[in-house]
């Protein structure tokens, strides 16, 4: 029966044109970051079987893990992955419209599932007739960044979706793209850059805006909790450089941070805006150890990394009911959200799944398919793409935005 799949997923089809691979897949380790609603336990190799067994591919597709699986299913996730959107032989083949998906899956890891699956989803969602090739680079080396920009155009790619991390955006801007190839970043923002190639666009959520009209509801007594990681560290910078100067970080970089020492009778903390740059569960955590210790401060504030429904898992209704976050994600397209919850993400909480699919939207309607309508009504501002902020309020067992913006 098992094997038999072989031979079922070289015909299952959907409704798209050609999606190809350069190699075989690299291990692609889950994160809760990228997908809200997945289930907490590992899918391992039965579970994986049941799935296809069951006909469920985008949830094999999303749940796949090559570390532990065999040989049959990583031939059969390859072989699935290549003809996911081989839905008609003619269309492939007159297909004039092309666009190319390069990802450095060892380095930005389930960021490469996120940017697959939305892509495809957004497709699907404007019934595309176009040639979709996606290019697995494994790291962002400059000599991988070259060699798969230059097969693509050889290949006349001319539009291209590129999953990298600022050091892939600094490799990528030193090669000599040609004028008529567009390149879309939904990991990265402009502003880390200097650039001018009106060719380059970027589409990752502004944290430095989020900080700015996070700062707006702090009284000025700030205090900020990091954890130590990149992202954390630049999110430490943009609060103190819009901040008042008497700002002070703790930092939580491991399991036995003393929380005790630092929040037992300190009057510090009373009536001051503690910051939130941590993830989920170092929120939660903190967030419950505020309590614990009769804090009463005047607000809690995070960004983008703590808008996700998990959180409202993790914490307890009184843990959060002066938190404030910040929001970029703005999606009122129904069928959008249900093609992207078939591969287990969910774009309306998921920033990369839905930078992705602003930019593509852009792509499609601007070049690709000038016919069709815009789902997204973001700006674009000197190739960067512009989210606007909303601030957010848990209330009960969900989110709610204030109602004073």
């Amino acid at each position: 029966m098992r094997k038999s799949l072989v031979c079922l997923m070289m015909s299952f089809v959907l409704t798209l044109s050609a999606f190809a691979k350069e190699q075989k897949p690299s291990p692609i380790e889950p994160s809760e970051s990228f997908y809200p609603n997945l289930e907490f336990q590992n899918c391992d190799n039965d579970c994986l079987f049941t799935l296809l067994e069951t006909g469920l591919y985008f949830n094999f597709l999303s749940r796949f893990n090559n570390d532990n699986a065999n040989e049959l299913l990583v031939n059969i996730y390859t072989k699935l992955l290549n003809s996911i959107i081989d839905f008609e032989k003619r269309i492939q083949k007159n297909a004039s419209v092309k666009l190319a998906i390069i990802l450095p899956e060892q380095t930005i890891k389930s960021y490469s599932n996120t940017i697959i699956n939305s892509s495809i989803a957004y497709l699907l969602r404007q019934r595309a007739q176009i040639k979709v090739k996606v290019f697995l680079i494994g790291t962002e080396d400059e000599s991988k960044i070259a060699k798969a920009f230059k097969q693509a155009q050889e290949e006349k790619f001319n539009y291209i979706i590129a999953g990298f991390t600022d050091k892939g955006v600094k490799n990528l801007l030193k090669e000599n793209l040609d004028l008529n190839v567009k390149v879309f970043i939904p990991t990265a923002h402009k502003r880390n850059f200097d650039t001018q190639n009106e060719n380059v666009y970027f589409g990752s959520i502004d944290y430095q805006k989020q900080i700015q009209k996070l700062l707006e509801y702090s009284n000025g007594k700030n205090i900020i909790f990091s954890d130590g990681t990149a992202l954390a560290n630049r999110l430490d910078e943009n609060v103190l450089n819009a901040g008042n100067g008497s700002e002070k970080i703790y930092t939580i970089n491991s399991s036995k941070f003393d929380f005790r020492s630092i929040l037992n009778q300190n009057r510090s903390f009373q009536d001051s805006s503690i910051i939130l740059n941590t993830s989920l569960i170092k929120t939660a955590l903190i967030s419950s150890q505020i309590r614990t210790y009769d804090i009463e401060p005047f607000v809690l504030l995070s960004t983008q990394i703590n808008y996700n429904p998990i959180l409202l898992s993790l914490t307890q209704i009184n843990d959060r009911k002066k938190l404030l976050l910040a929001n970029s994600i703005s999606n009122e397209d129904q069928t959008l959200s249900y093609l992207n919850e078939l591969f287990s993400q969910n774009i309306n909480y998921n920033w990369i799944a839905y930078a992705t699919s602003v930019g593509l939207d852009y792509f499609y309607t601007q070049f690709l398919d000038k016919d069709s309508q815009r789902i997204f009504d973001e700006s674009l501002n000197d190739n960067q793409f512009d989210y606007k902020v909303k601030i957010i309020r848990s209330q009960g067992l969900g989110f709610t935005p204030l109602q004073d913006q």
